[in-house]
């Protein structure tokens, strides 16, 4: 089962519960008792074993959070986002848009008219530090901007390093057309630098960082 498919049928699901239940006028649209509704859809998900293992993680880390934020773990919010920004970039019966070399110079070129600073002319094999001028900046390896592509199309996962605002970051990455999936905060193999992956056709393996808001 691919993982970008069975993610949105568990929160597409769940949604779909929750609106028929609020149609029927069986429950109420408030905060507290939307997130009990979908606390206990997690819970009875976790038991029937619905879903494909490869979206446990993300059900048993749900329910932990409704258990102990309430209200606060704000999962209809969760799986609203999540809905809308897989089916804008992988949509459920669709095909998927290849990722392509223009759009990793495009977007290269974006987060420098935005203020970062963008390094991609090293070849990342060990412990590297990058001297950056800005306080956020974006590396690539340059031997992953030759490896992971065959002809135009991104064929492997690449790393992208983050350094400085990573809510920001994660922001336009998602507007510019990926899914990008934290594999560490700031410890990678680019001293200061957290790391993030992009896989081809978006289609990653967990889920991907959900940005509050996107355009």
């Amino acid at each position: 089962m691919q993982y970008s498919l069975e993610i949105q049928n568990v929160v597409n699901g769940a949604l779909s519960e929750l609106k028929q239940q609020h149609a029927a006028g069986k429950l109420a649209d408030t905060p507290i008792t939307n997130t009990h509704f979908l606390a206990r859809w997690v819970t009875k998900s976790i038991k029937s074993q619905c879903f494909n293992s490869c979206v446990k993680d993300d059900l048993l880390r749900w329910q932990k959070a409704s258990r102990s934020k309430g209200a606060g773990s704000d999962l209809l919010g969760i799986f609203e986002r999540i809905s809308e920004l897989y089916q804008r970039l992988v949509p459920i019966g669709e095909e998927h848009v290849p990722i392509l070399d223009v759009h990793i110079e495009a977007f290269m070129d974006h987060m420098e008219s935005v203020g970062w600073e963008v390094v991609n002319e090293f070849e990342l094999t060990e412990k590297t530090q990058i001297f950056a001028d800005q306080p956020n900046s974006f590396v690539l390896c340059a031997k992953q901007c030759d490896d992971c592509f065959e002809g135009s199309d991104l064929v492997k996962p690449m790393s992208f390093f983050v350094r400085g605002n990573h809510t920001a970051f994660v922001l336009e990455a998602s507007n510019n057309g990926f899914l990008v999936h934290k594999q560490t905060d700031y410890k990678s193999i680019v001293k200061y630098h957290g790391e993030y992956r992009i896989f081809p056709k978006n289609e990653g393996n967990k889920l991907a960082e959900i940005p509050f808001k996107f355009s």
